[in-house]
C-alpha cells in the first residue's frame, strides 16, 4: 500500500495496492470506529510457507482438493428458502 500523490490537486491523492504483497485483508479500505478510517498495511501478517512443510511441522497431511459441495434436495432448498 503506497501514497500516489495527485499533482493536479495536491494535497489530495489516492492509495494504490501493491497485488504482490496485498493479503487480502481489506484493512486500507476499511473504515474503523465513528467513521475513522484505518491506516496501515498488515502485509506482513502472515507468513507463507510450502505446504510440504506446513504439513510437516504439523503432522497431519492436507487433501489436494477441498471436499465436494454438500447434494441438496428439492425439499432441502424450498425449506431454506422459505426460512
Amino acid at each position: 500500500m503506497f501514497w500516489v500523490s495527485d499533482a493536479d490537486h495536491p494535497p489530495f491523492g489516492r492509495i494504490e495496492v501493491d497485488p504482490y504483497l496485498c493479503i487480502g485483508c481489506q484493512k486500507c479500505t476499511s473504515k474503523g470506529p465513528d467513521g475513522a478510517f484505518l491506516d496501515g498495511c498488515p502485509w506482513d501478517a502472515i507468513e507463507m510457507i510450502p505446504t510440504d512443510d506446513w504439513e510437516a511441522m504439523h503432522g497431519i497431511s492436507l487433501p489436494d482438493a477441498p471436499p465436494p459441495p454438500p447434494i441438496l434436495h428439492a425439499e432441502s432448498v424450498a425449506e431454506i428458502s422459505q426460512g
